[in-house]
């Protein structure tokens, strides 16, 4: 009953527009994962490490799992005609920043890439459109024009918020 309570709540705050999700505090509980809730189910090795990297640093798994399915559709080899890699889709730069050795290995490229996305949700104040403009189209560009960047970024940020707010929904 409580764990049910608190997903309805958090899904209530979740289908607030701008959404807003700053990294928990460590005594909030998480959501659970909605592994089969996107178009494809989320691989179990990989919900395992999604899970472990959202309780280190305290970033719902659903919102990291809703941006692995747009961006590599949870494809560990994925590159883009930009260069981005991995299940994340990092940049090298990116990517190096956060510590990341290897953007081809799941666990390092996710682990990093949530690293980054709670960096950006605390730079952010929370704002889960700015966090995902600012993932999509770089963090500079977004604190200068808004959400808004660019096309690119208002098409990542509506698909994203559109994966993540079906897992929340799965989940009550």
């Amino acid at each position: 009953m409580r764990n049910r309570l608190a997903v309805l709540v958090f899904t209530a705050l979740a289908l607030a527009a701008p959404l807003s999700a700053s990294a928990a505090p460590k005594t909030t509980a998480l959501p659970q994962l909605a592994s089969s809730s996107f178009p494809l189910p989320v691989p179990q090795y990989l919900g395992a490490i999604i899970n472990e990297a959202a309780a280190k640093y305290r970033v719902d798994p659903n919102l990291i799992a809703a941006m692995a399915f747009r961006e590599s559709r949870f494809d560990a080899n994925a590159v883009s005609r930009r260069g981005a890699q991995g299940i994340m889709q990092l940049m090298p730069r990116t990517a190096q920043a956060m510590g990341v050795r290897n953007a081809f290995d799941p666990r390092d490229n996710v682990f990093g890439a949530t690293r980054y996305l709670a960096t950006l949700l605390n730079r952010f104040h929370g704002n889960v459109d700015m966090t995902l403009a600012a993932y999509n189209a770089g963090p500079e560009l977004v604190d200068r024009v808004g959400p808004n960047a660019t096309q690119e970024a208002v098409d990542y940020v509506a698909a994203v918020k559109s994966f993540y707010l079906t897992a929340l929904r799965a989940l009550s």
